[in-house]
C-alpha cells in the first residue's frame, strides 16, 4: 500500500504542469548546468558518495562541499541512475544568510530576469514562502526553479533554490518503474501479520 502511495505521488507531482511558462529557459546555476556529467562537478561534491534519494530513488545524490561557492552553507547535486546515469538533474542550493531580506533582494531579481513566478507553494500563514517558475523550450523540455523562504526548521529554514530538469526526471522515474516492476516480479513481499508492531509505546 505504501508502494503504491509512493507511486501515486511521485506520478501526480511529475505530471503537475504549470498554465503558464516563465520566459526564457535558463538550465545553469552557480556554475552548474542540467543534463552535464556530474562527474564535471567533483570539485564541489563527491559523486562517489552520492546515496540514492529516499523519496525519488531513481536519482543519487551527492552533497555539495563546504565553503567551495561563495555565501552558499549546503546543498546538493542530484543525477540520474537509471536512463540518464550520471547526468545532473536537480540542484539545490541553500545560503548562510537566512534573513527574509535576503530572500526578498532574490525574488526582485528573479522577477526581473524570468517574470512573475507562475505558481506560490508556500503555505497561508508565510511560514513557507515559495514561488515556482517554469520554463520550456521549442524541444517540449521543461525545468522549474524554486526560490524558498522558511521559518520551518522542519522545511529547510532559511533562504533555497531548487532547479529542476523536469524532462530529465520524468525519463528517469519512468525507467524506475519498468525496472521496479520487473524486480517485484521476481521478489515476494513480506506482509505484515501484526500491526500492533507499529503502534509507538
Amino acid at each position: 500500500m505504501k508502494k503504491t502511495v509512493f507511486m501515486i505521488l511521485v506520478t501526480v507531482v511529475l505530471a503537475a504542469s504549470t498554465a503558464f511558462a516563465a520566459k526564457g529557459f535558463p538550465s545553469s546555476l552557480a556554475g552548474f548546468t542540467l543534463g552535464s556529467d556530474i562527474e564535471k562537478y567533483d570539485r564541489y561534491c563527491n559523486p562517489d558518495k552520492a546515496i540514492p534519494v529516499s523519496d525519488a530513488p531513481f536519482l543519487s545524490e551527492a552533497l555539495i562541499k563546504g565553503d567551495v561557492l561563495p555565501g552558499v552553507r549546503g546543498g546538493s547535486l542530484s543525477f540520474g541512475n537509471c536512463r540518464n546515469t550520471g547526468k545532473l538533474i536537480r540542484i539545490k542550493l541553500k545560503f548562510y544568510d537566512r534573513g527574509k531580506g535576503f530572500f526578498e533582494n532574490m525574488l526582485r531579481k528573479y522577477e526581473k530576469a524570468f517574470g512573475e513566478a507562475d505558481t506560490y507553494l508556500g503555505d497561508a500563514f508565510k511560514n513557507v514562502i515559495a514561488w515556482e517558475w517554469v520554463f520550456k523550450n521549442t524541444k517540449g523540455e521543461e525545468i522549474s526553479l524554486i526560490l524558498m523562504w522558511s521559518r520551518d526548521q522542519e522545511v529547510r529554514p532559511g533562504v533555497s533554490i531548487k532547479m529542476t530538469h523536469e524532462s530529465l526526471m520524468r525519463a528517469e522515474f519512468e525507467c524506475y518503474k519498468t525496472m521496479d516492476e520487473h524486480r517485484r516480479y521476481e521478489m515476494k513481499g513480506s506482509k505484515i501479520k501484526d500491526l500492533d508492531r507499529y503502534i509507538p509505546r
